[in-house]
């Protein structure tokens, strides 16, 4: 129930997924030219070292011996140059330590910064939709930017230090199971590793379902509207976590499928919609938790109060 009356939601302010599209590629930009402009001097002295070996050469070279295979001689000879080259090649790696560390510590620092930004347009959706199930009001989404802009900013800080917690135990997770797995059975390897992201997903959602709504609903701040959502887990946490286990399952599949189907293009707004979908989704389990009604379309109006086996 609460699925499909968050698809009849999102159905009546689709035009809310064009707009967090727009903002996606915006910031997405912004930040691929800052960190070129930040990443690019720094690895500066490592690229020119590299390009003056002219691997890329020695490559297409052995590769032309390789394919002739006429002459055992030449392709021996075509081996030892790429080896040697590659041999030269980690030795400025290795020389390079440092530049290679701090190019790794600046892409992780505004890797967070784009996290920051990008959950304030997430946050500013939540907003926009919580006004039209609250009173069938419309919000427009630039207008919600400026004027959320502090407290949707002191969510994304928060919720990106959470976040941080996420990707390490995800990462380890698929470390174990991807090198031991993968080595024994391949396919498996690589399923149990989607398994596992789609469970984490899941879970970070089912775990902080009620934190965006609990904020834009009843007007509290960050930690408040934390701790309220964390408050009704107890409630329902199981329901969430089977929702989102099969919405992040779906939601990859039609991805992957929109990817290979457009060749990348529509690829951005499938994922602005999944996006949209599950803040959407967030405040309908909210509503129907606390009992509020509201609107899943401009005449219709459910008030969970009156059927709660619906939930």
């Amino acid at each position: 129930m609460s699925f499909k009356h968050s698809l009849s939601i999102l159905t009546s302010r689709f035009s809310i997924t064009y707009k967090l599209l727009a903002f996606i590629l915006i910031v997405t930009f912004l930040f691929s030219v800052l960190m070129v402009s930040v990443i690019y001097p720094t690895l500066a002295g490592l690229r020119n070292s590299i390009n003056e070996l002219d691997l890329d050469v020695a490559v297409r070279h052995y590769i032309e011996q390789a394919l002739k295979g006429d002459d055992p001689g030449l392709q021996s000879q075509a081996y030892e140059q790429l080896s040697s080259k590659l041999d030269q090649a980690a030795e400025i790696v290795r020389n390079s330590s440092t530049e290679i560390s701090l190019a790794i510590v600046l892409t992780a620092v505004l890797y967070l910064f784009y996290v920051v930004f990008f959950s304030w347009g997430q946050y500013c959706v939540s907003d926009v939709i919580n006004h039209h199930m609250s009173s069938n009001s419309k919000f427009g989404f630039s207008s919600n930017l400026a004027v959320n802009f502090k407290k949707a900013m002191r969510y994304s800080l928060l919720y990106t230090v959470i976040t941080i917690g996420f990707m390490a135990a995800a990462g380890l997770l698929f470390w174990l199971s991807f090198a031991t797995l993968f080595k024994f059975v391949p396919l498996l390897g690589i399923a149990s590793v989607v398994a596992i992201f789609v469970f984490v997903m899941a879970l970070r959602r089912a775990l902080l379902f009620g934190w965006v709504p609990a904020m834009v609903s009843d007007g509290l701040g960050a930690v408040d509207g934390l701790k309220k959502g964390m408050s009704l887990l107890k409630r329902r946490f199981n329901y969430a976590l089977g929702l989102y286990f099969v919405f992040y399952i779906v939601s990859l599949s039609l991805n992957v499928m929109v990817t290979i189907f457009t060749v990348g293009v529509g690829t951005l707004f499938s994922i602005s919609i999944s996006l949209a979908l599950a803040q959407v989704c967030d405040l309908v389990i909210y509503y129907r938790t606390v009992g509020k009604r509201y609107y899943i379309d401009v005449l219709n109006v459910v008030d969970p109060s009156i059927k709660q086996r619906s939930l």
